[in-house]
């Protein structure tokens, strides 16, 4: 598959169309949202964190989805294998603070209300994120503090078209992010140790009904090197660039097509904790995922459906990236598929 580099300059022509789809190492297009119009009010915003390491993980989510804002935040304690999430949702978010970073490196998030705060502020070549929720699970609230570098300068961006014209999805992970701090849950510290992460950058307008599959991988392995990659599909048109690549250390490599093959219980329908075989028709990418457990999240609202199946667990096999192969092994990371109606 021949995959398009992007051109540095305007991400939108004037009537909001892309000027261009494929895929980049950095945010080489200016995210332009006047260019939108008016279909300004149907852009669906968001930042995702994820940091894991062998004892515990944190997952934070900021999104605007125009008619509503959703925030929240999931606590995982690997070593019983369970997770604590929490979810505020704020219709109508017309407030300036709603409004995300047009940059992933640029501009802080500072959203305090009543129940739940969500800071997020570039100081010093590190982010500084804060997340403070009432009511988490059985508890009376949640601190959540967290450092984060970057030790990579190459991230995966695509700009991905969909059937109509003013569509289109602006994508960066950034993988290999370094995340450190503490959780306090109730009255009980918990440090969270050094724990490589990604940050899922996203911004657009697209299909109201869609199915996307991701997977993220973020570890040290036993020579020290970091390791990581962004693998998926079923979002959007990708016939200009896939939003598959392979980290090591500094470098990026760009990958080609990959698929998820699930097993299936006797009603034919997905079970989501056997053995998941992620390749790619070339062989590049032949990787087995062994599921630990499923943080599954279904809503059925009259605004907003979601059934989210975010799969924690371990990877092992073989990802060749111009002529080097590269061995992972039992390396914590997670896949999802993902089904939203908003």
């Amino acid at each position: 598959m021949e995959q398009t580099l992007l051109k540095k300059g305007l991400l939108l022509n004037e009537d909001g169309s892309l000027t261009e789809s494929g895929y980049a190492f950095d945010l080489v297009k200016e995210y332009n949202r006047k260019a939108m119009g008016k279909n300004l009010n149907k852009r669906k915003e968001w930042d995702y964190y994820a940091f894991l390491n062998e004892d515990n993980g944190v997952c934070i989510t900021v999104s605007n989805l125009s008619y509503l804002a959703l925030f929240s935040l999931t606590y995982i304690d690997f070593k019983i294998n369970k997770y604590i999430t929490k979810t505020y949702i704020k219709l109508f978010p017309k407030d300036q603070k709603f409004i995300l970073p047009k940059n992933s490196s640029e501009g802080n998030i500072n959203i305090v209300e009543k129940n739940y705060k969500f800071i997020i502020k570039h100081v010093n070549n590190e982010r500084v994120i804060t997340v403070i929720m009432k009511n988490f699970a059985n508890y009376d609230a949640v601190k959540v503090s967290l450092k984060v570098r970057e030790t990579t300068d190459k991230s995966m961006v695509i700009a991905t078209p969909f059937e109509k014209p003013h569509q289109f999805y602006y994508n960066q992970k950034k993988n290999l992010l370094v995340g450190e701090g503490s959780i306090e849950i109730g009255r009980r510290g918990i440090n969270i140790p050094r724990s490589l992460g990604v940050l899922d950058w996203g911004r657009g307008i697209w299909s109201r009904d869609n199915t996307w599959y991701w997977s993220s991988l973020n570890y040290v392995d036993e020579a020290g090197n970091n390791v990581g990659f962004n693998l998926g599909y079923g979002f959007g048109d990708t016939s200009k660039a896939t939003e598959n690549m392979f980290f090591f250390n500094k470098e990026a490599y760009k990958l080609n097509d990959v698929k998820f093959e699930f097993s299936k219980n006797e009603k034919g329908k997905i079970d989501f904790l056997k053995e998941i075989k992620v390749y790619s028709e070339s062989k590049d990418i032949d990787l087995v995922f062994t599921p630990l457990f499923n943080r599954h999240d279904e809503t059925n609202a009259i605004i907003i459906k979601t059934n989210q199946n975010q799969v924690f667990g371990r990877f092992n096999g073989t990802i060749t990236a111009e002529d080097k192969k590269f061995e992972i092994k039992n390396a914590l990371g997670f896949l999802e598929k993902v089904h939203n109606v908003y």
